[in-house]
């Protein structure tokens, strides 16, 4: 297990560490999908895992870019709404006097997002899909006691995979300083705990031959419910063949408009599962509905929001038959997509054109269906996207209570 150390050393577990390296075999463990968990969620090893423990100094990851700034204070370079802290945690270079820079990124980073407004960066070398933020639910992210950065909708992640817990991480909140990491996959997320914390299972881990990374999934009271098949039982989360899915809810299921308003619409209507990932397509709208149900049982109300980003080889009957696999009963909501190539004149992408279209007679055809008028919305306000697509920051508010209202309404 290797092992990063920030600041200062965490009393006893640097000695159970060197234990668990002995013991555990690969260093670094990273866990499956929940789709192909062991019976008692343990993560298995992989062949890129480094093979030494190493110790990796805190300033590894936040020294500064020696770049010269260019465009001082340029609202198009620089984003002034974001502080030194929040900007080190994207991965991101500040200039005092111009703010946190959209595209520099500090030493040994790369650019990772790069969507104007939800800039964020990578380290090098890195495993792809990994860097320091990660799409994560707000209230997900609070619950594993990691950072939200609300002016950029990410919640903080260790960009270096290479370790498997970090002390004293500026990632983490409150008293639960130790940052261990396990996927960032569903159900097996990087976790905060405290030193306390830490401490037992990192004992268990060396008695045990096992690892903090495995402990730490393992016995995740926080994670545990969100592995569908699985209970937590006798201080562990074990798959139990007798689970049943429980719950129900609405889910709206969504690509980047979703995620970026996911946590203004999370206060609005906190029972809601919100699902939303950047440049999702439709041809993944059945498979994160099976995956609710897995966990949740058929949900009581569904909202659909997709079909920004084209997915050529989906048609108007998969939307027909994916909708109607839901009970006649529930209520279904179809937010109509807009994607703006140009604003004077209008020239919207035929895509989103069509899957409007598609909403609407699917509205028309089966009962308890409506359709949200995005487009029209966007048409009456002018201004409140910033690229055609994304609403900007400040009517990401204004977003989530236009698709609160609108639920209600259907």
């Amino acid at each position: 297990m290797t092992l990063a150390r920030r600041h200062v050393p965490l009393r006893r577990l640097a000695a159970t560490a060197l234990v668990i390296v002995g013991l555990a075999g690969a260093a670094f463990a990273v866990l499956q999908s929940t789709a192909t968990a062991t019976e008692t969620a343990t993560p298995t090893a992989v062949s890129a895992a480094p093979a030494d423990a190493t110790v990796v100094p805190a300033s590894t990851v936040s020294s500064r870019a020696t770049t010269v700034p260019r465009a001082k204070g340029d609202p198009a370079v620089y984003d002034t709404r974001l502080g030194p802290s929040d900007c080190e945690l994207l991965g991101r270079d500040y200039v005092s006097g111009s703010g946190c820079a959209r595209s520099r990124c500090v030493d040994g980073a790369v650019p990772y997002r790069k969507t104007f407004g939800a800039e964020a960066c990578a380290l090098r070398g890195q495993p792809n899909g990994y860097g320091f933020v990660s799409t994560i639910d707000v209230r997900r992210c609070e619950a594993l006691h990691r950072r939200w950065i609300a002016e950029v909708n990410y919640c903080a992640s260790e960009p270096d995979r290479s370790v498997s817990a970090v002390y004293n991480s500026a990632v983490c909140t409150g008293t639960a300083t130790v940052y261990v990491t396990l996927t960032e996959a569903e159900g097996y997320y990087d976790e905060c705990l405290t030193p306390e914390r830490a401490d037992e299972l990192a004992d268990r881990a060396g008695n045990e031959g096992s690892s903090l990374t495995n402990e730490t999934a393992l016995r995740s009271t926080t994670q545990c419910p969100y592995r569908p098949g699985f209970v937590y039982a006798g201080d562990q989360c074990v798959r139990d063949p007798q689970a049943q899915p429980a719950g129900g809810g609405v889910v709206m299921i969504g690509d980047s408009l979703t995620w970026r308003g996911s946590d203004e619409l999370a206060r609005m209507r906190p029972t809601f599962t919100l699902d939303g990932v950047p440049a999702r397509k439709l041809d993944e709208l059945e498979e994160r509905l099976d995956f609710f149900r897995d966990g949740h049982g058929q949900p009581d109300g569904l909202i659909i929001e997709l079909g920004t980003s084209p997915a050529p080889s989906f048609k108007q009957g998969d939307l027909t038959r994916i909708v109607n696999s839901v009970p006649a009963g529930t209520t279904v909501m179809l937010v109509q997509p807009y994607y703006e190539l140009r604003s004077d004149p209008v020239v919207v992408t035929p895509s989103s054109i069509k899957v409007s279209r598609w909403m609407t007679a699917l509205a028309r055809s089966r009962a308890h269906t409506c359709v949200a008028n995005w487009p029209g919305y966007v048409r009456s306000h002018p201004g409140i996207l910033q690229d055609g697509v994304h609403m900007k920051h400040p009517a990401e508010k204004q977003w989530a209570r236009w698709i609160s209202q609108q639920w209600g309404r259907c």
